[in-house]
């Protein structure tokens, strides 16, 4: 079990960088709302928006 001395540091760098991650992927997500002129985000929106981040969760085909 650890310490609190030595995990303070780890969580405090870890929760920065998710800070950062979760900053970027909502002004993306944000960003595909707003070019198709709706207020309501949607889940392509946010499937996009990680794909922008390089985080692709799932595999999806686009109709042509």
């Amino acid at each position: 079990m650890w310490r609190k001395e030595y995990q303070w540091p780890y969580l405090r760098k870890d929760t920065g960088f998710l800070k950062i991650f979760l900053d970027d992927f909502m002004l993306d997500a944000i960003k595909y709302t707003e070019d198709t002129r709706r207020q309501t985000i949607m889940a392509m929106d946010d499937i996009y928006a990680l794909k922008c981040q390089g985080c692709t969760i799932i595999h999806y085909v686009e109709s042509v």
